[in-house]
């Protein structure tokens, strides 16, 4: 089962990456199907990851509806480099190109800052809640941003984020994060061959 998992992410991270090279910025493929996008060249710890990929789940959870992409070098944006530490920007390129999934709350880390957008929204709020907080130059820092900006940003629009309790180590929690793994690449699947269908329809 767990070569089966590992196989079937691996082949959908190679069609992935190549759909997302081709049409523009990773994110953009990865946030349709998923609320955090992490480059997969950034070394991390595991814990790190899954201390952020938790935070964001759970503000979703509690009512704060947020997606959040990492960006840690101009690699990350594929195609759209020139928007390489212009967070702002950038966060404004990616909730276009997201729109037809996702219409809310849109976070971006970058090493020199935070980039905010929620369609119809002037983000000013946010902008002064984000500014607060510094961005740490290491992956670990990036992350911890990360973590601590969502929390803010939830904070900051009344919104108490309640933390689901981690459940113990078990054969059977192997199990279930293995039909997690399952289900988010197919549900990613599902958003990318979604956005394909739609794009070709375009004139």
């Amino acid at each position: 089962m767990r070569r089966a998992a590992l196989l079937l992410a691996v082949l959908a991270a190679c069609a992935f990456a190549g759909t997302a090279r081709a049409d523009g910025d990773p994110a953009s493929d990865y946030l349709l199907g998923t609320q955090v996008f992490i480059p997969f060249d950034l070394k991390l710890p595991a814990a790190k990851q899954a201390e952020l990929t938790s935070i964001v789940r759970d503000a979703n959870k509690s009512g704060y509806a947020i997606r959040v992409a990492v960006i840690a070098s101009a690699y990350d944006l594929g195609a759209v480099t020139s928007l390489w530490r212009k967070p702002r920007q950038y966060a404004q390129f990616l909730a276009a190109e997201i729109q037809f999934i996702y219409k809310r709350r849109l976070l971006i880390v970058m090493p020199n800052g935070f980039g905010f957008n929620w369609p119809k929204h002037p983000g000013t709020k946010e902008y002064a809640a984000l500014s607060t907080i510094p961005i740490g130059t290491s992956a670990d820092g990036m992350l911890e941003s990360a973590v601590t900006a969502v929390q803010k940003l939830a904070t900051a629009s009344g919104v108490k984020i309640v933390r689901a309790q981690t459940p113990a180590t078990s054969k059977s929690g192997s199990h279930d994060r293995l039909f997690i793994v399952l289900a988010a690449v197919a549900g990613l699947a599902l958003a990318v061959l979604l956005r394909l269908a739609l794009r070709r329809k375009r004139p």
